[in-house]
């Protein structure tokens, strides 16, 4: 190699993130012990199948650091000055992702012995090599932060209807199963309503549907305000709500059922702009836990009772 190139060579050697601050002289044992090799786009430079003895420091080009699993998502990219495989030389380990080249690229290798060599030589390699992990640590963690709060976004919006803000039928069963074996066990008394609000196809073929989620969330609202900080509703599909109520029996929960209704009739129902529209008004179908009842017997008690009150000219409790 010329004078010249060598030159070229450790000049940019010395701008890599790794040899900050590093002697020249040990710029030029460097550039005399390790190789630079050529990779083609999509070579695997680590996996996790294949142990590791090297660092790969990127010259020139991009790597993707890919997800191991079937699916091999990119996870992180890797630029010029950037390095991999530092883990896995450290701790002895396999790498814990695949790294593949995104497109041709140089790279500066060095061997696992070699840079134990060079931080002996050189300490403040080490320092710069913590910086590395430090700042691929913190990256690590808002990775995983984001994730964790990702997937509170998706269990709320398991667990909640969307339209009304309240929660759903899944999160209403999960509910109902935990509330009946808790009242199997204690003794107390446990009631249920079951809320379909009448004419709801009419009014959305005659008001139009984003009408009938005015009307729903009216409903929803009536609910919220009229149920006592212990009971606990959901939307359970369509125009229909259901409202648990512990400690209350069939007799207390009529009191309640009545009051829900007038409160359905008499909400304001308007449009996203402020517009007034037609009121609507519910039907409610009432159901006390019986001895042996399960989630679904009792369920279906409340939808019997609520067919009664339709059928007996809807806007009624019936149990």
């Amino acid at each position: 190699m010329h004078a010249s190139d060598i030159t070229s060579k450790i000049n940019q050697i010395s701008t890599m993130p790794l040899f900050e601050g590093v002697p020249l002289n040990v710029l030029h044992w460097v550039n005399e012990r390790c190789e630079v090799v050529r990779v083609f786009a999509g070579q695997t430079l680590l996996d996790p199948s294949h142990r590791n003895d090297a660092i790969y420091i990127i010259i020139s080009g991009f790597a993707q650091v890919r997800n191991p699993g079937a699916d091999g998502q990119a996870l992180a990219y890797l630029m010029e000055g950037q390095c991999v495989g530092e883990m896995s030389v450290i701790d002895g380990g396999q790498p814990s992702a695949r790294v593949v080249a995104d497109t041709d690229c140089m790279l500066l290798v060095i061997e696992s012995q070699t840079l134990w060599e060079l931080i002996g030589m050189a300490p403040v390699v080490a320092r710069n090599l913590m910086r590395t992990l430090s700042s691929r640590l913190r990256y690590d963690n808002e990775v995983i932060l984001e994730s964790l709060r990702m997937q509170r976004v998706f269990e709320h919006d398991a667990r909640v209807d969307p339209l009304t803000g309240m929660h759903n039928r899944r999160w209403l069963c999960e509910m109902l199963d935990r509330q009946i074996q808790r009242c199997n066990m204690s003794g107390e008394e446990l009631s249920i309503l079951m809320l379909d609000v009448d004419h709801f196809k009419s009014y959305n073929d005659r008001h139009g549907h984003l009408a009938g989620d005015c009307a729903l969330q009216s409903v929803a609202q009536a609910l919220r305000e009229g149920l006592r900080v212990s009971d606990t509703t959901a939307r359970f599909g369509g125009e229909e709500f259901v409202a648990i109520f512990p400690g209350v029996g069939l007799k207390a929960a009529r009191g309640i059922a009545e009051q829900l209704r007038q409160a359905v009739s008499d909400y304001p129902v308007r449009d996203y702009q402020g517009n007034p529209l037609p009121g609507v008004t519910a039907s409610i179908g009432l159901a006390a836990l019986e001895p042996g009842q399960d989630r679904d017997r009792l369920l279906d008690a409340a939808d019997a009772a609520l067919y009664r009150a339709k059928n007996a000219g809807r806007n009624r409790v019936s149990e």
